[in-house]
């Protein structure tokens, strides 16, 4: 079987099926049809592997350094290396899935710590200001402006930075 390679192609015909490879990208709807999509074109491993690259980049972007990355991610040098060669030579999309990706995780763990502070203060009263939040309305919006108060953004970016998947999978070894 003889390999494919895509700078054996005439510059014009390469153009053509690297825009058309977007246009599919482009093209899907929701995150269940881009679930489809990688999960039919990659495999579970390319997946891990490509994902793997983005926490590196979220690590580098951070100013961890290549031994601190090794430590935390368990990944090698190469890998490190290549993701760092690309963040260097202003690969935005790095720079902007980084980004997206540390946003998403801050609200994910403002979800989570909302939800655990909700768990823990399910007091009778908490649950008659859930119920009724009209008649609790100036203690709902102080309970509101305490937890900004209490939430230190700076705190919130280093944990989503380490918010990563790797990490609790070395951490449990």
């Amino acid at each position: 079987m003889t390999t494919f390679h895509l700078n054996s192609l005439p510059k014009e015909k390469r153009i053509q099926m690297i825009g058309e490879f977007y246009d599919m990208v482009d093209s899907l709807r929701d995150r269940n049809e881009v679930r489809f999509f990688f999960k039919s074109l990659l495999t579970a491993d390319e997946i891990a592997s490509l994902m793997r690259r983005i926490e590196i980049a979220v690590l580098l972007t951070a100013g961890f350094n290549y031994e601190k990355i090794r430590e935390i991610l368990g990944t090698g040098n190469n890998k490190i290396t290549n993701v760092h060669k690309a963040l260097q030579q202003d690969d935005n999309g790095y720079k902007m899935i980084v980004k997206r990706l540390i946003e998403n995780r801050k609200r994910r763990l403002r979800r989570i710590k909302k939800e655990n502070k909700e768990k823990a203060n399910m007091s009778p009263t908490a649950a008659l200001k859930k119920k009724y939040p009209v008649y609790f309305l100036l203690d709902n919006l102080l309970d509101v402006a305490i937890e900004k108060l209490d939430e230190d953004e700076k705190e919130l970016e280093k944990e989503a930075i380490l918010f990563t998947p790797s990490l609790k999978f070395f951490r449990k070894k």
